[in-house]
């Protein structure tokens, strides 16, 4: 079902409204000085049971969030911090290091001024921009709430309240519970006040408000109301195609799940950077002081996504054409599956985060590492992707990042416990490559040990539904938990590979599904005639077609200059081996406006095979179960 639609309120229960808050937080979007905009947090004693101890009261901001795995800082971004007592008296502030503030006395408002840091020229700890704070005076206000709201240390379980005034042709998307006041505050003139609801600091961490023109679109994925809200600095409305692009991607993960998800409501929140001027040059049209002006200007962007229990905030460049959406469909995939761990399945490292010393989790591997594995898998199960596509595009490719892992230095926990120091941080990339490439193969593990009766998938939902958002597992003893699901030789595959400082079992796990795995071999491979040494093509970044600059020597198809060509490469390897001695395969020639097919027999060379997959033409009866088990070409 698909709804757009130019206002969006989520489902609100009274009993959540009539919680009262210990903090309430207003932010006034209205007057914004410099990127700079009020916010005043006043603090309701009587809702909690007993004060804070004795002064100084500390009240600080994050030094980072789960889900960043870097330290932020964002209360170096916070001005002119004040605090006061009810009588309108001051209370003396002090503040240390870069996010602690010490008052003399218990306050009854704070208030301060925050700066974004999209603006910010920080070097040091720089904020990752989906993690990070816009303010764009009547077009765009993305609160990462961590750079907008402090708190008691010792408090964050106490229930919150947030208060946003804002030009009234704009609207709040959050994951959190909302509504706009009835009455005479609806509506001041061509102003808007919404307010916002979260039962504890964690949960208001947790889920991000984005303040903009409304460009937004609504749909069902199984029981789960989705809502993509998009910010487009060119003012290009995208809402609606996002939604072409990722709505097949999404019912391919509700029947991987099972047809259920485990939240009811999930928010997309778009921030969409401005490279339109350099569309052109996307698309070919080379100009070198165009190139050195886009490179400026991208360089340092923090282009990418961060996901949330319940939303995902993305910051992507956009440059006038199908690029910023062709980017989109894996991104979502990947942060919308989060909903499963670390929303789920969680240890007291996320659930009891401590924002001023965060204690990292040993298991990236299953929050990072599995989740990407399933981003991959659900489009593979679900049709959306083919196996030989699977496995030739995806799977190679982290198998050859993995290959760049430091195996003999560092067990994958000792980097995921250590990833905000040096040397493990610089790793961190490696639980999108290594960490998704050890998922695949414990599947398979999982798969053999239960001859087929037990996945991956099955195994996570089963711990899913026993723990949920609301309960963390214990950190230390996960994954002995983990084994009594499966099979007690499952413990063999942690110590070695994931705890353990082993080489990876690439190829006796793929083995257990038919697939053969080559790695320093060498044979005859057909080659590609557009890379070939006889022919120089114009440089053309992200398209199909290709024009020939340069014929240099003979190729073995006919091409002059200005022709332009498209071939596709996969032509030369398929699903079980190179492309065999005496087969042709197509190129289109397009001339003189004329297109013509032409068939050839490409050159062939004897090449050193890296980290190549090729299925078995003659699998064992168990290994086609579990090749069938694994990429869906059997029903659970």
């Amino acid at each position: 079902m698909r709804n757009l639609f130019t206002t969006f309120f989520l489902a609100l229960s009274a009993a959540g409204w009539a919680q009262a808050p210990f903090i309430t937080y207003y932010a006034d979007l209205l007057r914004v000085q410099g990127d700079q905009v009020q916010v005043t947090a006043e603090v309701h004693w009587e809702a909690l049971p007993d004060d804070l101890e004795e002064a100084p009261i500390p009240w600080q901001f994050p030094k980072t969030i789960p889900g960043t795995y870097a330290t932020e800082d964002y209360g170096k971004y916070i001005k002119h911090l004040e605090a006061f007592k009810t009588d309108g008296s001051k209370i003396k502030v002090r503040k240390k290091g870069q996010n602690i503030f010490y008052l003399s006395a218990l306050p009854d408002r704070i208030t301060y001024q925050v700066k974004d840091t999209y603006d910010a020229r920080v070097r040091k700890n720089h904020i990752f921009e989906p993690a990070g704070t816009n303010i764009q005076e009547r077009a765009n206000f993305l609160l990462n709430n961590a750079g907008f709201f402090g708190y008691f240390p010792g408090y964050e379980l106490a229930p919150a309240q947030v208060q946003l005034h804002y030009p009234g042709n704009m609207l709040g998307v959050s994951a959190l519970p909302s509504r706009v006041e009835e009455g005479p505050l609806m509506f001041l003139g061509e102003t808007r006040i919404q307010s916002f609801q979260a039962r504890d600091y964690h949960h208001l961490m947790d889920c991000p408000i984005m303040v903009t023109v409304p460009d937004t679109t609504s749909f069902y994925v199984a029981n789960c109301k989705v809502t993509l809200s998009v910010y487009s600095e060119s003012g290009r409305p995208l809402s609606a195609a996002i939604y072409e692009e990722v709505k097949v991607s999404m019912e391919a993960i509700a029947a991987f799940l099972g047809g259920k998800l485990p939240v009811d409501n999930y928010a997309f929140l778009f921030y969409i950077k401005d490279y339109t001027e350099f569309k052109g040059l996307m698309e070919g049209d080379l100009k070198l002081g165009k190139a050195i002006k886009l490179l400026r200007q991208i360089i340092g962007q923090g282009f990418g996504a961060l996901e949330h229990g319940n939303s995902s905030t993305y910051f992507l460049p956009d440059f006038g054409n199908d690029l910023v959406l062709d980017q989109i469909k894996d991104v979502c995939i990947h942060e919308f599956l989060h909903i499963l761990t670390p929303l789920g399945l969680h240890s007291e490292c996320i659930g009891e985060f401590n924002y001023a010393d965060p204690v990292m989790s040993q298991h990236l591997w299953l929050y990072e590492g599995v989740t990407e594995y399933f981003a991959g898998l659900s489009q593979v199960q679900g049709g959306v992707m083919t196996p030989e596509a699977y496995i030739q595009t995806l799977l190679e490719g982290k198998i050859r990042s993995a290959s760049r892992y430091p195996t003999e230095k560092m067990a994958f926990t000792e980097m995921s416990t250590h990833v905000l120091e040096n040397p493990w941080k610089k790793q961190y990339g490696q639980v999108y490559q290594r960490g998704a490439l050890m998922a695949a193969l414990l599947d398979l593990e999982i798969m053999r040990l239960t001859q087929g009766k037990k996945t991956l998938r099955d195994v996570v939902g089963v711990l899913n539904a026993r723990y949920g958002a609301m309960r963390s597992f214990d950190e230390a003893t996960f994954f002995e938990v983990f084994v009594a699901e499966v099979h007690p030789d499952v413990m063999d595959f942690f110590d070695g590979y994931v705890r353990g400082r082993n080489p990876l079992p690439i190829a006796r796990n793929l083995g257990y599904a038919g697939m053969n795995y080559v790695h320093l071999e060498t044979r005859s491979m057909p080659q590609d005639p557009l890379k070939s040494p006889n022919i120089k093509m114009k440089w053309i970044p992200f398209a199909g077609w290709r024009t020939v600059k340069k014929v240099k020597g003979p190729l073995p198809l006919a091409l002059q200059n200005e022709d332009q060509v498209e071939f596709d490469a996969r032509q030369l390897i398929g699903w079980e081996g190179p492309l065999p001695m005496g087969k042709e395969v197509e190129a289109l020639r397009l001339r003189e406006g004329v297109t013509e097919t032409l068939r050839f027999e490409p050159e062939r060379k004897e090449v050193l095979l890296k980290h190549r997959i090729f299925a078995s033409p003659s699998p064992t009866e168990e290994q086609a179960m579990i090749r069938a088990r694994w990429l869906g070409t059997q029903t659970p």
